[in-house]
């Protein structure tokens, strides 16, 4: 049996110009090209913010990770801390304010931080802003 044409691996029928579309000589279209483009920046953009969302988990999964002594141990310490640096009889110390916010944040991550602890620290935490 003889094989024609393609099957060969001779050229594909026809005489290979515009309308022949297994030609590796036909440029892409417009249309192909922006949708080419919309897919790899769509494919960049969801891997970003995949790793942006691991990311943002990576102080609990730390925390997590801790065995029940060393957390409780740096949730006292950072508690201490807090207290020490950013309240006052006045409320939050203005110079640390920043510092204490960051604090503030990474203590409520605990699981140790009951009502008591969030009401304690809920006015150095940063505000939503619409």
């Amino acid at each position: 049996m003889r094989l024609n044409g393609m099957m060969a691996g001779g050229t594909p029928p026809g005489d290979g110009g515009d309308d022949n579309i297994f030609t590796r000589d036909r440029p892409p279209s417009e249309g192909e090209k922006r949708v080419r483009q919309v897919v790899v920046l769509s494919v960049v953009l969801l891997v970003l913010g995949a790793v942006w969302l691991y990311l943002q988990g990576g102080e609990n999964r730390a925390l997590n990770a801790m065995s029940p002594a060393q957390r409780a141990a740096l949730f006292q310490e950072t508690r201490d801390s807090i207290r020490l640096m950013c309240l006052s009889d006045a409320g939050v110390k203005k110079a640390f304010q920043g510092r204490c916010a960051k604090q503030a944040d990474f203590l409520v991550r605990f699981p140790e931080c009951d009502e008591a602890c969030k009401q304690e620290v809920a006015p150095m935490l940063p505000q939503p802003t619409r």
